[in-house]
């Protein structure tokens, strides 16, 4: 039976290394914002946005080990409500990102750093990017391709686990869901980091630019993608 337990764990633990990994390091809404976020603010400016996606993501899986995953399967109709907001979010933060002067955010930022004031706190504006931890953690309620991820990852587990028994694969759930937090913080922040690494083009406008344009674009394909 221990055998059995460690193999099932062992698939585990793979399978949802690769789930997690595939899903959050491919381009999304959380990406997408936090690419945008990195090069206005930096990596180190993202982390309040990084670490509230990685723990609305975590609180939602540990939900749906509880049963959520079931719930939104029966119900259609709720997942449809959720991609309705979360498409109306990301029409609204498609708008805000193509009426923002993006290079002079990016060089009023990096002024900002180099200045004697640069621990001085700024209030910004509700949704600017990047997010601040408690928003990140919100949004994932409102990000389909969040709900999906989460929602799927029981149904892994248990492909792997259903030889053990309930009792022995509950005991696999926090283990497992640290785990996709870690691989999923990782794959985010390399987004994060681009973004950090953009920010030596803001000498260059045109190119600057032409990497908005297709940020917004970007973004703008999430939000209609949700019905294709």
């Amino acid at each position: 039976m221990l055998t059995n337990m460690m193999t099932g764990l062992e698939g585990s633990i793979f399978a949802l290394a690769v789930f997690i990994l595939i899903n959050s390091i491919t381009p999304g809404p959380n990406n997408l914002m936090l690419l945008h976020g990195g090069i206005k603010k930096g990596l180190w400016g993202c982390r309040g946005h990084l670490l509230g996606i990685t723990f609305g993501a975590g609180v939602m899986t540990w939900l749906s080990y509880w049963g959520m995953a079931a719930i939104v399967v029966d119900h259609p109709t709720l997942m449809l409500g959720i991609k309705i907001l979360g498409t109306l979010y990301l029409l609204w933060l498609t708008y805000q990102m193509a009426m923002s002067d993006f290079s002079a955010m990016v060089t009023e930022a990096l002024k900002l750093e180099s200045s004697e004031d640069a621990d001085a706190k700024i209030k910004k504006k509700f949704g600017e990017l990047p997010l601040t931890f408690w928003q990140a953690a919100l949004f994932q309620w409102l990000n389909p391709k969040t709900w999906t991820m989460t929602v799927m990852l029981p149904s892994i587990a248990l492909i792997h686990t259903a030889d053990i028994g309930a009792k022995y694969a509950g005991l696999a759930n926090w283990p497992l869901i640290i785990l996709c937090m870690l691989v999923s913080l990782l794959s985010i922040a390399v987004w994060a980091a681009g973004g950090q690494w953009l920010r030596r083009l803001v000498h260059n406008p045109k190119l600057m630019k032409l990497i908005h344009i297709i940020i917004v674009a970007m973004t703008l394909y999430c939000a209609v993608a949700l019905w294709v």
